[in-house]
């Protein structure tokens, strides 16, 4: 492709992410899609073929788990609120740096099954670090004994749902004041310390 190719293909999907996180993919059209990127609808036939293979491309190049590749052994500090502060800080980049496929995956939710499938294996990655990580402050005995998979689960459901309570209230409801990630942390360290 050539710059200019590439420079329209960008645009072409910066467009169409915008239309599905805002409409859902099913209601947007090519149509809709070539007027937001101010180019033809054959450009965008000829670019991409097909809105799935938009969508395909959307979600290649922007669905993002690389905050998680810093989740780590020699990341930790072995101190579990400030270990629990790191790790839901940096869950919450990634579902923030994400947050428009996560809106479509919520409007098509039951159409389209297979952007969730996708967004989850990312969070699969997260689980299992987060899990090795509770299974080795309960060896330290720094934890409460249990299974380490559930406490980690409990971590993440409670991050996400923080997370996508707050995307679907986004506009709609004043945001809590006092809303402090640091705040829930203390609490659940506090319930998983020894």
């Amino acid at each position: 492709m050539s710059a200019r190719t590439d420079s329209t293909a960008d645009k072409i999907l910066e467009c169409s992410l915008d239309l599905m996180s805002e409409k859902g993919y099913k209601a947007v059209t090519m149509k809709e899609i070539a007027a937001a990127a101010s180019v033809s609808e054959m450009t965008v036939f000829r670019t991409f073929g097909s809105k799935q293979a938009i969508l395909d491309a959307i979600i290649e190049r922007y669905l993002s788990s690389a905050p998680v590749e810093r989740i780590g052994r020699k990341n930790f500090s072995y101190e579990l609120e400030e270990d629990l502060l790191m790790i839901s800080e940096l869950y919450h980049e990634v579902l923030n740096r994400n947050r428009k496929i996560y809106l479509i995956s919520i409007l098509e939710r039951k159409t389209m099954p297979e952007i969730h499938r996708r967004l989850h294996d990312n969070a699969s990655k997260l689980l299992q670090r987060v899990t090795e990580y509770f299974r080795a402050m309960q060896e330290k005995g720094k934890v409460v004994p249990g299974n380490p998979e559930a406490q980690a689960l409990t971590l993440m459901r409670f991050n996400y749902g923080k997370f996508i309570s707050g995307l679907l209230l986004e506009g709609i409801a004043p945001a809590f004041q006092d809303d402090r990630l640091e705040d829930a942390v203390a609490i659940i360290a506090k319930g998983l310390s020894t």
